[in-house]
């Protein structure tokens, strides 16, 4: 090789570390502003949820999966504790947290036997109870939003072998339902260094590249 081309050579070499760890110094900047936010839902400490937000764009409607979260609203007594809100989803719009989306349930059947010397026995009772809710953040404009839940409660009775019969019942319609951010831990970036090494790296293997094709 000519050592008149070695300076443009290096030149060159020094452009392409500068221009990649520019690059990647700038998603690094993007992400350093990522963070996982803690929400708790209805001022409760107990029914929170916490999400993930470096995937955003700010554009438009967004849907993120829920990383860990429970709700401890619409279970039954003997039934479930709270409900899982990991995997569920939040919906952002224009960025912004607009709440949970998601549906869960509960079932809890008990049985009971008369004994033949009490009254009215023998006998034996089956009550089937189901409960089922569904939540949603309504929005009729970019700054007008609701989220909103709707629940529904079945119970059953049903005496010795006959029929169920239908004992009580329960709606809930369109509750709102408020969320507080309590917390916000930065999510994980990669380390300046790395994003360094990275372009050093690349900019080397362009310069063993060139080398060999000189070579040849």
């Amino acid at each position: 090789m000519s050592h008149k081309l070695l300076p443009k050579l290096g030149s060159a070499i020094a452009s392409t570390i500068l221009s990649l760890f520019s690059a990647v110094s700038l998603v690094g900047v993007d992400k350093a502003q990522a963070a996982v936010l803690t929400y708790n839902i209805d001022g409760s400490n107990l029914s929170f949820l916490k999400v993930d937000d470096s995937s955003l764009t700010g554009i438009g409607l967004e849907s993120i999966a829920v990383s860990e979260g429970r709700f401890y609203r619409y279970t039954l007594e003997g039934g479930k504790e709270y409900y899982n809100l990991a995997g569920k989803s939040v919906l952002f719009y224009q960025g912004d947290f607009r709440g949970l989306y998601g549906t869960g349930g509960d079932q809890v059947i008990r049985e009971f036997i008369v004994p033949a010397d009490d009254p009215g026995g023998p006998l034996y009772i089956k009550v089937d109870r189901t409960i089922f809710w569904y939540i949603q953040p309504d929005g009729t404009s970019s700054t007008t939003w609701e989220s909103l839940v709707d629940s529904y409660y079945d119970e059953y009775t049903t005496y010795d072998a006959g029929s169920p019969h239908h004992t009580n019942r329960n709606y809930v319609m369109d509750v709102p339902v408020s969320y507080t951010l309590v917390n916000t831990e930065p999510s994980p970036v990669p380390e300046p260094l790395t994003a360094g090494g990275t372009a050093l790296a690349l900019a080397g293997l362009s310069w063993l590249k060139h080398k060999k094709k000189m070579a040849a």
